[in-house]
């Protein structure tokens, strides 16, 4: 059993739809870690009319079974814990919030419980719904695939594994992964602000990010068997 959407549709031109809304990195997908999305920096709220609000809402789901009309797992409209907030970044002159589908837990359709997405597990699409807080206004159903999102596979295989790790600490990233990986480095506003690439044939790796400016910063390593993100506070 699939859960039915039950929300309005509203086909978007994407070009209109994109001037309003991003999605940071882009093409993104189930392994790519935390996103960024950021809303209304062009000043154009025609997805959705804040109304002056500061603390909006993303519902998501995802659809994993190949049949578009249907969430196989999703947040609890009515509990906004398990929402992901859309907030007012002055920086950014925009809302902003930072998703990562992989280690989110969501409410499995079939089973009616929670739980994260397992391993193996295909998601063909991510749909996300703007709301206010009590819940009486709302977009239309949005579509990941819209703004960048790419059908991908679950794997952490790489990083179940105990004996591996990626951090960054005191400025310094270190991980043990081996091969060739890339690291990119993103504001909390979602810029790209440094990238790396290194070939890891030791125990371990280690550099200097040497980053401006202080603040909370997100870590994306892409390798050829995964994707694993990390926030640190440079």
């Amino acid at each position: 059993m699939t859960k039915t959407l039950f929300f309005s549709a509203l086909l978007l031109n994407v070009a209109f739809a994109k001037a309003q809304l991003s999605v940071s990195p882009n093409p993104f997908n189930v392994n790519s870690g935390i996103v960024t999305i950021t809303y209304g920096a062009s000043g154009d709220y025609a997805i959705f009319d804040p109304q002056f609000d500061p603390n909006l809402y993303l519902y998501s789901g995802l659809e994993t079974d190949g049949v578009a009309s249907t969430w196989d797992y999703h947040d609890d409209w009515t509990n906004l814990s398990t929402l992901t907030p859309l907030t007012w970044n002055p920086i950014a002159n925009a809302y902003t919030a930072t998703f990562d589908i992989t280690n989110r837990s969501y409410l499995q359709e079939a089973s009616g419980t929670s739980m994260q997405i397992p391993s193996g597990t295909t998601v063909n699409n991510w749909f996300f719904i703007i709301r206010n807080t009590a819940g009486n206004s709302q977009s239309a159903t949005l579509e990941g695939t819209t703004y960048g999102m790419t059908v991908a596979t679950l794997s952490n295989e790489q990083f179940e594994n105990s004996k591996n790790y990626f951090f960054v600490n005191k400025g310094t990233l270190s991980t043990n992964i081996s091969g060739k990986s890339t690291v990119e480095i993103y504001s909390i506003t979602g810029q790209k602000v440094q990238t790396i690439a290194f070939d890891n044939n030791k125990n371990s790796f280690e550099q200097k990010l040497n980053l401006a400016g202080s603040g909370i910063f997100i870590a994306v390593l892409k390798n050829e068997n995964t994707t694993k993100s990390v926030k640190f506070l440079n």
